[in-house]
This record gives structure tokens, C-alpha cells and sequence, in this order.
């Protein structure tokens, strides 16, 4: 994925989690913040709940190709902090964007883009 279309920088994760909706499935949690800019931004935070950091980088990296795959989905403007819950490390490719796409739903239909 593209630098420009990456959460790097602390203070933008904090005003994330400060100032973000908040959008929940049993799966996975997404902060929607708007961020002024004109390109969308992602970020993903993995606890140490998951275990070791490879089985944490293996979900990341899911997550990343999924969103790498299906940027066009998501709108503009906005910051996304993907959290996936501990138990989605058992979960397949296919579950995980399933689960992904079930959340980000429930967040364009609360949402006033």
C-alpha cells in the first residue's frame, strides 16, 4: 500500500481514538475519523492478545491485502483504524474480508458521507 494512504504518525492514531466514530461486529472494530485531506488513510491495531508477532503480522497482512484489493470501496477524506478482535486469527481470507465488509457496512449506513 501507498505511503499516502497510511496512518504513520502517533497523534493521527490518538485523535483517531479520541474523536472517531466507532463501528463494531463480533469480528473486528472500525474507527471512522474524517482527516481533511483528500485521499483516504489506514491504520490497524493488533493487541498482544493475538500472541506472538507473527501470528499478528499474519492478520495484518491480511487486512492490508484486502483493503490494498478493495480500495475503491471506501470513501475519501476519512481515516479507518481497523481493530481486529483476538479470535480472528482462526478466521480464513474469506471470512476476515467477509467480516470486514459486514462492518464497514453497518459504518456507511450510520455515517453521513
Amino acid at each position: 500500500m501507498e505511503k499516502r494512504y497510511r496512518i504513520q504518525k502517533n497523534k493521527d492514531f490518538t485523535r483517531a481514538y479520541k474523536k472517531a466514530k466507532r463501528f463494531y461486529n463480533k469480528d473486528i472494530s472500525i474507527l471512522v475519523n474524517p482527516n481533511g485531506l483528500k485521499n483516504k488513510r489506514f491504520g490497524y491495531t493488533l493487541s498482544r492478545k493475538f500472541g506472538k508477532a507473527n501470528k499478528r503480522n499474519k492478520v495484518r497482512r491480511r487486512l492490508k491485502e484486502i483493503i490494498r484489493l478493495n480500495m475503491d470501496e471506501f470513501n475519501d477524506g476519512h481515516d479507518y483504524i481497523i481493530m481486529p478482535r483476538s479470535h480472528c486469527i482462526e478466521l480464513s481470507y474469506k471470512e476476515l474480508e467477509k467480516s470486514l465488509f459486514h462492518c464497514y457496512s453497518i459504518a456507511k449506513k450510520r455515517m453521513k458521507w
